[in-house]
């Protein structure tokens, strides 16, 4: 499928973010494998997140945090 990036670049941040999300989300995990250290990560931050759920955020309240921060 062709695509003009001149077009792309010419979107609104919102837009490109919502299109770069999109195509992040299309990345076949065999690609981007975790290692080890990644891995143990996430689950400490899911042992985290269990321990405590009231400490962390919803996506929804995470994008608008960072919408005001940055502006997108």
């Amino acid at each position: 499928m062709p695509y003009n990036k001149e077009e792309l670049f010419k979107l609104p941040v919102e837009e490109k973010l919502e299109l770069v999300e999109a195509l992040w989300d299309k990345i076949d995990d065999e690609l981007m494998p975790l290692n080890d250290e990644e891995i143990k990560f996430a689950s400490e931050r899911l042992d985290m997140h269990k321990q405590n759920p009231e400490e962390g955020l919803e996506w929804s309240e995470f994008k608008r945090k960072i919408k005001e921060k940055y502006g997108f």
